[in-house]
């Protein structure tokens, strides 16, 4: 069995707005091994990139992690574990600022952003080093070149000098993973690391990440809407739909045998080759304001299989086999639930 790097537990962000509470995370369930990738998939402003930034605590306000687990197994030098629950840490506090970076690293969704345009490459991967490691200014140099060298940049002894505007949007993408895999972290999060970059580009990069995951051994968290990524990338996939995951299997289970609604709109949707415009399938209507949230089951509003006691029941997890789950009430005992419920109350 592979070990347990991260396992989170029914996990809820909410950000307290002047209009109301945003549940933009709402009890999820993953897992996430030591040297596997897992993909975290769904559309836009379903919570993917609010996940992923819970685990380095860099939620800012009005954000709030309300309730739930992030226990992180943080291996020792001696090879002991010992668990860490990163929700309790303190977002400013010694602890969490000895894991974000180094042990726990993000390549942000646009460089452009995440990069200061007022520094050169080198002093900021030089300032990742130096705060993570007793590694004097000149020998942090010397690494900072390495790494550039080792993500693919030409001539890195002289581009560790520019600074990031002058770069392509490539070239600064692969600044970012420099920068991020320059501790060589144990996990590594990819939020929508190939958005905006051509398709050779993309290419690149996934190959990068792939070939870097492969050398340090680490976990890789790919946060994306494209499936097509997934299926080349993932081991296991966690579908993620208005703040809740609704389907995580194994890439085989999710791609061969998908079992709820969104997940097998999601696939429908995927365009193929020598398809007409008109033969498109995609998924009708829009995700639904944070603000107004459907009752029952989030999904049902755009399910075209939909029951009318989808309304009604909030789904809960149903196991299809040992690594393979999905929140939908077509594969629950509906009735012997209406019946506890009706017993609860």
């Amino acid at each position: 069995m592979s070990e347990l790097l991260l396992e989170v537990k029914d996990l809820k962000i909410h950000f307290f707005t002047d209009e109301g509470v945003v549940k933009a995370v709402e009890g999820i369930d993953l897992k996430i091994e030591r040297g596997k990738t897992v993909c975290l998939v769904g559309e836009s402003g379903c919570g993917k990139s609010v996940t992923s930034l819970s685990f380095l605590q860099i939620i800012h306000a009005p954000g709030k992690i309300v309730s739930g687990e992030m226990v992180y197994y943080r291996q020792t030098p001696d090879g002991t574990t010992w668990e860490i629950d990163l929700a309790k840490l303190n977002p400013k506090g010694r602890k969490i600022r000895e894991i974000r970076g180094a042990e726990i690293s993000m390549i942000f969704q646009e460089p452009m952003t995440s990069l200061s345009p007022l520094y050169t490459v080198g002093n900021q991967i030089i300032e990742a080093i130096r705060l993570h490691s007793k590694a004097t200014k000149d020998e942090a140099r010397k690494q900072a070149i390495e790494m550039l060298h080792r993500v693919g940049i030409p001539n890195p002894d002289r581009l560790i000098d520019e600074y990031p505007f002058t770069l392509s949007g490539g070239m600064r993408q692969r600044v970012m993973i420099a920068m991020a895999l320059s501790c060589n972290p144990t996990m590594l999060i990819a939020d929508e690391p190939t958005t905006a970059l051509d398709v050779t580009t993309q290419a690149e990069i996934l190959d990068l990440i792939q070939e870097l995951q492969q050398q340090y051994g680490m976990a890789v968290l790919f946060i994306t809407h494209d499936l097509g990524i997934v299926a080349e990338v993932a081991d296991d996939v966690a579908v993620m739909y208005l703040g809740k995951i609704v389907e995580r299997g194994s890439v085989d289970d999710i791609f061969n045998a998908p079992k709820h609604p969104y997940t097998q709109a999601l696939l429908h949707s995927i365009p193929k080759v020598a398809m007409k415009r008109e033969d498109l399938e995609p998924i009708q209507g829009m995700v639904p304001s944070p603000f107004r949230r459907p009752n029952g089951c989030s999904f049902h509003p755009r399910c075209s299989k939909a029951m009318d006691i989808c309304s009604q029941i909030v789904p809960a997890v149903t196991a299809i086999d040992d690594d393979h789950t999905v929140q939908c009430l077509l594969y629950e005992d509906v009735a012997s639930r209406a019946e506890v419920e009706r017993a609860q109350s």
